[in-house]
Parts: structure tokens; sequence; C-alpha cells
């Protein structure tokens, strides 16, 4: 295959795939949460629909999804890899390992946020909601109430509590203070870089005692927050796939196995070459997801 200047490497699909639409997603970093299969029969009706552009800002939600679950992974990671510096009788100091901590949890919280927003954005365009620009936001109680689907209105009102927890989160770290994560030495119900339950007390926090009524441990956070974004993702492209199909006249394409596998992302080249092979990168073949997430919590 000969790729010239500044041109894109073709897609190595062929032409038979129909159902990719969720592109620049790595499948297997939110598979074990989001049904691949699912987004290719959605891809598939939407395609042959030509209704494609109407989900980009599903799309983007998804992609943003991915980027809250490797901030959240490696905020886990940080915590796990301090636990076991820990040693009797001695004091542990890892500044880098708090700086990276507090900015993985932020990117999560703020990816999480960003998420939200798209998926808002295209449930008001496929839904026909009447409203636009800030209007179209979970938080706020109106748009919420304009959902009035019968699936989708009673689910997203049942996270109403959530939408506003982690919108205070948010605008704390953003706006105000920041990720405050010292690490506890000794005994621990909540680990070793926990986080406050109610963040806008700040330095408060820590003066209070160091149990689960007030503090949770970075994979409770994670998890709880996570498992809501992924959950209503779901429901929505479950829904959406509902939605689509009623009006077929054929049965909803069942996807190409080879489909629901692939990840792609797009490369530029700036010189003439002759490409050979398509090499895996040593970030993403090292990656180890396996029990990374706790969908019950």
């Amino acid at each position: 295959m000969s790729v010239k200047p500044n041109e894109s490497i073709p897609s190595p699909l062929p032409k038979q795939l129909k159902g990719v639409i969720f592109t620049e997603v790595f499948i297997p970093l939110i598979r074990h949460e989001i049904d691949p299969r699912d987004l290719i029969r959605l891809g598939a009706i939407v395609r042959k629909k030509n209704r494609v552009e109407s989900y980009i800002p599903l799309t983007d939600s998804l992609r943003k999804i991915q980027m809250v679950k490797l901030a959240g992974f490696r905020a886990k990671q940080i915590e796990n890899q301090i636990a076991r510096e820990i040693v009797p009788d001695s004091i542990l100091q890892d500044p880098v390992g708090q700086i990276e901590h507090a900015l993985n949890v932020t990117n999560f919280i703020v990816h999480a946020k960003s998420a939200l927003d798209s998926m808002a954005v295209f449930l008001t365009g496929s839904l026909n909601l009447r409203a636009s620009g800030g209007d179209r936001d979970f938080k706020k109680p109106q748009f919420r109430q304009a959902i009035n689907d019968v699936v989708l209105g009673p689910y997203i009102a049942g996270l109403a509590g959530w939408f506003d927890s982690l919108q205070t989160i948010r605008d704390e770290w953003i706006h105000r203070s920041f990720v405050r994560n010292p690490i506890v030495i000794g005994k621990s119900a909540v680990g070793r870089l926990p986080i406050p339950r109610d963040v806008t007390l700040g330095s408060k926090a820590w003066s209070l005692p160091l149990s689960k009524d007030n503090l949770v441990s970075t994979s409770e956070f994670v998890d709880f927050h996570y498992s809501r974004l992924a959950n209503l993702f779901t429901t929505i492209v479950k829904r959406s796939i509902e939605l689509e199909s009623s009006d077929l006249t054929e049965p909803v394409p069942e996807p190409v196995e080879a489909e629901s596998q692939m990840s792609m992302f797009q490369t530029i080249v700036t010189e003439n070459m002759k490409v050979t092979k398509i090499r895996i990168g040593t970030m993403t073949a090292s990656l180890r997801l396996r029990s990374s997430y706790n969908p019950h919590k």
C-alpha cells in the first residue's frame, strides 16, 4: 500500500461493512460496559436512513466516555501503586503520584460532564426538543422535563441527583478549588488517596474523621460516576435502535463480528512511503483493563 504526503491511511475495513459510525473509539476500552454490537446495529440503521450527521453528538459523547474511562483507570492505578509502596514505620512521600492522581481525577469529572453535554445535544435533535445553547443541559430541570420519551424520560429524571452532584464537583474543582488528596498511612477504610464526599468543604474535609461517612476511595468514586455515565449512554443507544428501526421495512441488520472489533483512528503521513505493516503502539498494547471497573457500585 503506497501513501502520499498529507494523505490519510485508507481504512482497512472491507467495503461490505456498513455499520461503523462510532469511529475514533478504542473498543477494548469500553466494551465491558457498552456493547459494541449495539453500536454497529445502530450505525447500520442510521447509515441506511442517511442520518449519520444527526448522530455526530452521540459519537462525540462516546469519544469522551473513553477518555473518562482511561482517566479513571489511571487514577485507580496510581492509588494502587501508592498502596503497594507503603511499608510499616515509614512515611511515603510521592508528590508526582499525587499530582498525577489529582490530574486524572479532575479529567475524569470534566470529561464526564462534557460527555453528558454531548448526549443532551443529541437528544435535543433526536427527540425534537425545544431547547438550544446552554439550555441543553441535564442539570436543568426544564430540560429533563422536556424529555417526554416513555423510556428515556423516567430514566433521566431518576438521575437528577447525580447530575447535580457531578456538576457541583466539576464547578468546585474547575472554578474554585482543586483535588486535595493526601496519602493515608495506616489503617484505612477509604483507600490510600480518598476523595471527600463533600468537595465544597475544601481543606476542612480533612479535619473530619477518615471514615466512609466523610470520604470515598478513588475506586468507589470512579465506579460510582462512570457506571452512571456508561449506563445512560447504553440506554440512549438501545432506545435509539428501537426508535430508528420502528419504521424500517426490513429487519435490523445483525452486526458483522469484524465490525465490533474495529478501532479506527486517523493517521496522516508527511512523506511518500510504501506501507508494509500497521503496528500497535506500546501504550495501547500494554494497557490492561481487567478488574478496572465495578459496574455494580
